[in-house]
């Protein structure tokens, strides 16, 4: 293969690192096949890597592609997002962080919101008082009992805001990754 198009691969390689090892080498595997088979029908190495455009976009995009279809949590998986972030410019530098850390925050704080409220209604019921877990609305401080329903309503609307902003984190990683594109084109 021409000596341009394996330093295209090396670039790109070095962009997908974050990514599994062999996640990596199928990605690689799969772009350097179609430079060869282009080739063959004698395409010129310059009018491949016109198609294929910048390696750290082509990177990108298959970086949000291997994010986007992960489920689980890894630590592996938080390194390519921190990468991702890097490669995706502006916007992945201002908004994707502040739509998945709110997400993640939000999703806590209505888990928390409902414990804490049945942690000042136990307490209220063995006859002890937790001052510092209270709902205050001006002059008005909502009791023990009514604090429980409040705080299950609170932490409902919580957890759905942040599932909301990190579904909509996906979203946008998914679109900043559908500048992949089919090399046999």
């Amino acid at each position: 293969m021409d000596k341009t198009l394996n330093g295209y691969l090396e670039k790109i390689e070095k962009y997908l690192r974050p990514v599994a090892l062999s996640e990596r080498m199928d990605i690689l595997k799969e772009i350097r096949s179609e430079m060869q088979e282009l080739q063959e029908n004698g395409v010129s190495p310059e009018q491949i890597l016109e198609r294929l455009g910048d390696p750290k976009e082509l990177a990108r995009a298959y970086l949000g592609e291997c994010i986007a279809k992960d489920k689980g949590f890894r630590w592996r998986k938080l390194w390519a997002v921190v990468s991702f972030y890097s490669l995706a410019g502006m916007a992945g530098m201002l908004i994707l962080p502040v739509t998945s850390l709110c997400g993640i925050a939000f999703m806590l704080s209505g888990i928390l919101c409902p414990i804490l409220g049945i942690i000042r209604f136990a307490a209220h019921r063995m006859g002890f008082e937790i001052p510092v877990i209270q709902v205050t609305l001006g002059s008005y401080t909502a009791s023990a009992i009514e604090l429980l329903p409040i705080s299950i309503v609170v932490g409902v609307v919580l957890f759905v805001l942040g599932k909301l902003l990190l579904d909509l984190t996906i979203t946008m990683i998914r679109a900043f990754s559908s500048g992949k594109r089919n090399l046999g084109a």
